[in-house]
């Protein structure tokens, strides 16, 4: 037999995905590893970085650490952090080639002030290890205003770029919609 054809997902080349867009909404799967994203739940700085669960029952991705599904989840852009113990939930994106690529993430928590006790969110775009790449803090103030993460960086094949929401103190009308683009460029 002939086996000197190469799977597709073997090809270290970014040139096959120049024209193909990753993006965390249109891309939702109930599956880890569908179109390159994996759902976290958990915190880079003490090891708790798992992979979420999905809840078929309740279809949407649910913590490991928080197993009531309406304390923490994710289904599409809704993001809600954990409460209990300040974990993160968030999602990571695999590399499929060694390459260039262009970041656009829109982040905006959906509390307005005045119905808001809550302390706000914490959103952060790192390595697997927790090396930051941007982020930042947004306050109950700044419901309702769009926050733009955009930059481009170089990835490795099979390395992950992760993109975490962080509840502060408390979860607290933390409902926050999250939309993360990824694109190769050229570069």
């Amino acid at each position: 037999s002939n086996n000197t054809s190469v799977k597709n997902e073997d090809v270290d080349d970014y040139k096959l995905y120049l024209n193909d867009t990753f993006n965390s909404v249109k891309d939702l799967s109930d599956a880890q590893g569908y179109r390159h994203w994996y759902y976290y739940c958990g915190d880079t700085d003490d090891n708790s970085l798992s992979l979420m669960t999905f809840n078929d029952y309740y279809g949407r991705w649910c913590s490991k650490y928080q197993t009531l599904f309406y304390s923490t989840y994710m289904w599409g852009s809704f993001w809600l952090p954990e409460d209990q113990q300040g974990y993160g939930i968030g999602m990571g994106f695999k590399a499929p080639a060694t390459g260039k690529i262009h970041v656009n993430c829109k982040v905006k928590l959906l509390a307005e002030e005045r119905f808001n006790s809550g302390d706000g969110v914490v959103f952060s775009i790192t390595d697997i290890n927790g090396e930051p790449y941007d982020g930042g803090e947004i306050k109950p103030r700044d419901g309702g205003k769009d926050f733009i993460y955009e930059f481009d960086t170089n990835i490795v094949k099979d390395n992950q770029i992760l993109f975490m929401l962080y509840p502060n103190n408390s979860n607290q009308n933390d409902f926050t919609d999250v939309n993360i683009t990824i694109n190769y460029v050229e570069g």
